[in-house]
């Protein structure tokens, strides 16, 4: 019962450690610089999309420390890339894809017109 409570309280750490393991272990299984560039613009391009979506209704806190989490990890088992190289691209590819939802030139699955 202690054990539920403790998860509950403390999801998004919970969600930020796995993530650090995710993104560990994903970095050392890519054999390539070009991949991990590759696979860190992806990751920012869906953090953007988290970061819009989530902007006003819900708190931010929670989700910055998750995506925080996985970068981490990325970058402490990326041992073929450039570690600098990969947080320019993460934080470019989140901020492009951050203002392309607001421009409206990407949209996502809740919003009114996506499936016509």
């Amino acid at each position: 019962m202690a054990y539920d409570k403790m998860i509950s309280e403390s999801w998004a750490e919970t969600f930020a450690i796995v993530l650090l393991l995710v993104g560990f272990f994903l970095a050392l299984f890519l054999n390539s610089a070009v991949l991990a560039y590759f696979v860190i613009v992806l990751a920012g391009l869906i953090a953007g999309r988290f970061f819009f979506q989530r902007r006003i209704a819900q708190p931010i806190f929670p989700f910055i420390l998750i995506i925080v989490g996985f970068l981490l990890g990325f970058l402490l088992g990326s041992i073929w890339a450039n570690k600098t190289l990969l947080i320019v691209l993460f934080i470019a590819s989140t901020v492009a894809s951050y203002f392309l939802h607001k421009k409206g030139y990407l949209e996502y699955f809740k919003t009114a017109g996506f499936i016509k």
